[in-house]
């Protein structure tokens, strides 16, 4: 049995460039609260120069992401 927590998972799975939606996390992680465990890794990632990226999958369901944050600022005029 491993003493990795939900949200070491959760971060490991996001740092390999996947995405991550409730029912997958679920599955994979035993996650019942996604939206939660991402507002929880925030402040880690954000150490690690990188913020969560939320986009909508194709059946329209809330996925999440990781982005360095260099790529995340973009610049609109």
């Amino acid at each position: 049995m491993s003493n990795t927590t939900k949200q070491s998972k959760v971060i490991n799975y996001l740092t390999k460039g996947k995405t991550l939606s409730q029912d997958s996390a679920y599955s994979l992680f035993g996650v019942g609260n996604l939206r939660a465990t991402v507002s929880d890794i925030k402040p880690i990632v954000a150490k690690r120069g990188m913020v969560v990226h939320r986009t909508t999958g194709r059946n329209g369901e809330t996925r999440y992401g990781l982005v360095t944050n260099k790529t995340s600022r973009t610049c609109t005029r």
